[in-house]
């Protein structure tokens, strides 16, 4: 795609029109560019019936050879306790994790993956890749790789200014 063209996108946008400098513009087309790829991710899970945290969950539980601190799955994915709890919870009603209590802290509840989790994430997994490859192959494979250092950059930028 030309310059003129993506100026030209630029122009047809409601949202990125508005944008009077470069660093606004990167931020609106980083939040446009998150929207439309978290629509298709969305649909995707949504098509064996569990949402992209939930998947999230059963992929990180499925790299474990044990069980993990309810905590620690918090901490990993960057959602509050609260949040995490309610998608826990849903987990656990479909069987796709088992939730106890921490025998030697019992205000810690030990998350494991079932069996037929384990079997849904490896249905999920190949065609789930797949569709993440899909998403920038009209990028170069050594533009997606400066993109994502790039951004990787600026995130680090964020949580040292903050």
């Amino acid at each position: 795609m030309t310059k003129q063209e993506i100026t030209q996108l630029i122009h047809e946008n409601k949202t990125l029109c508005k944008s009077t400098n470069p660093a606004e513009l990167l931020v609106r087309a980083l939040a446009l560019l998150y929207t439309k790829a978290e629509k298709i991710t969305d649909a995707f899970f949504l098509s064996y019936g569990i949402t992209a945290a939930q998947y999230n969950i059963l992929a990180l539980l499925a790299e474990e050879d044990d069980h993990i601190n309810q905590l620690t799955i918090s901490r990993r994915m960057l959602v509050s306790q609260g949040n995490i709890t309610r998608i826990l919870d849903k987990l656990v009603a479909a069987d796709l994790i088992t939730r106890v209590e921490d025998e030697q802290d019992r205000r810690h509840k030990l998350i494991s993956i079932t069996p037929k989790g384990k079997k849904l994430h490896q249905k999920i997994k190949p065609q789930y890749e797949a569709l993440i490859q899909k998403l920038p192959q009209s990028l170069p494979e050594s533009v997606q790789e400066q993109t994502a250092y790039a951004l990787i950059a600026w995130a680090k930028q964020i949580d040292n200014e903050l």
